[in-house]
């Protein structure tokens, strides 16, 4: 995924043309599982449109330990080095600010 793409991820809606059908599914429900929201029927439906019911385990399962894994360098705050900080820092996604 390019940079220009990346930085228009959470782009609601997202850019027309951009991202084929079948990725647009995938960001969709990423999105909506990431922000803890329900996962719709249309969501399902559109998913189901352009991927196996094996895929979609996939899907979710690639998704869900992103989260898990996320959550858990947010909760314990884990130090990074400077190699990934630069990469972080120049990442066209923005990150959430600093817990206080």
């Amino acid at each position: 995924m390019t940079d220009e793409e990346m930085s228009h991820l959470l782009d609601d809606p997202l850019p027309e043309g951009m991202f084929s059908p079948a990725e647009e599914a995938i960001i969709v429900f990423a999105r909506t599982s990431t922000w803890m929201r329900p996962i719709s029927d249309e969501i399902w439906k559109d998913l189901k449109h352009h991927f196996t019911d094996r895929q979609i385990i996939e899907i979710s399962w690639t998704v869900g330990l992103d989260q898990l894994v996320s959550r858990f360098h947010a909760t314990v705050q884990t130090d990074v080095d400077g190699v990934t900080t630069d990469q972080l820092t120049s990442c066209p996604v923005a990150l959430p600010p600093a817990p206080s």
